[in-house]
């Protein structure tokens, strides 16, 4: 067993060494920033992709451990156990960590998986951050990623972004698909068409993402109504960043692409549908809300 020992003695050395070195550095030092700071565009996905990075390097650690054991079990039994029961006492040790290899593998798969899909939503809703980003020289106030939950406080969801202006106020939920590659199909691969209650992709109809931007906006409306006092009409909006959106029918969800959703916002030169002293309460509120990031 010491060469096994001798063997493992780097890895545990250097998980030690990382352990007291972050330690260290948190009781000496500390961030020069004292104020949170506001959500960026993806920040909850991003905490799910570190969440999963975490993850996935417990198991990938549990998965090696793992198969260590299986040789080192295979190699004391054929060493210390006798002949007539070595291959008993050998068969439990295999299927016993081929058992385990195949837990933590099938993990790992379903683990790397949610990771991919929580990496395309959150370059979704950079790319859409940034299209909205461009609405504040319109005098617009852009949020993103405003943290919600239900009237009980045990379903949490979020609004992705928000722009509050002279237009109104404006609740958007991005939802990024896949497109397919070498599919057949009677439609462009790039083109997604809304009949006011579905949409239709080159694969089918389905209506992912239209009751959820619904949900939210009905959501907003409660809440500034709380917070500010007042009602304010909040207009849905579901975009699909990295695809073309064909309307053929009305809806209470307006629904566009990635790049054509400032298109969307009334300009200044329109009638204005807040004051500045209206648009001024919102953001503060929403700023509040959506200001909670800490600086480690």
């Amino acid at each position: 067993m010491l060469p096994a020992l001798a063997g493992c003695l780097p890895l545990i050395v250097l998980i030690l060494a990382f352990y007291l070195s972050g330690k260290r550095r948190r009781a000496r030092s500390k961030a020069p920033l004292t104020e949170k700071l506001l959500r960026p565009p993806g920040e909850s996905l991003r905490e799910q992709i570190a969440e999963l990075d975490d993850k996935l390097n417990d198991n990938f650690l549990a998965f090696a451990l793992t198969c260590g054991w299986v040789v080192l079990a295979t190699y004391f039994s054929m060493e210390k156990i006798p002949a007539n029961e070595l291959p008993i006492i050998a068969g439990f040790f295999l299927l016993f960590g081929y058992a385990g290899c195949g837990f933590y593998g099938l993990r790992l798969r379903r683990i790397l998986n949610s990771k991919q899909n929580c990496r395309l939503g959150f370059l979704g809703e950079r790319a859409v951050g940034e299209e909205l980003n461009q609405m504040m020289a319109e005098g617009y106030h852009v949020f993103h990623d405003l943290q919600c939950e239900d009237r009980t406080g045990a379903s949490k969801f979020n609004i992705d972004h928000i722009a509050v202006g002279p237009g109104g106020v404006f609740s958007i939920e991005t939802k990024t698909r896949r497109k397919r590659i070498g599919m057949e199909s009677n439609s462009p691969n790039h083109i997604v068409k809304f009949d006011g209650a579905h949409l239709q992709y080159p694969w089918g109809y389905e209506d992912h993402g239209v009751a959820q931007a619904r949900q939210n906006g009905l959501y907003l409306e409660g809440w500034l109504q709380k917070a500010t006092g007042d009602k304010f009409s909040v207009t849905p909006i579901l975009a699909l960043p990295g695809w073309f959106v064909e309307r053929r029918g009305r809806s209470d969800v307006t629904v566009v692409s990635g790049r054509g959703i400032c298109a969307v916002f009334p300009k200044q030169e329109t009638k204005a549908v807040l004051t500045p002293e209206q648009i001024k309460r919102i953001a503060y509120q929403l700023e509040q809300r959506c200001r909670d990031v800490e600086v480690e």
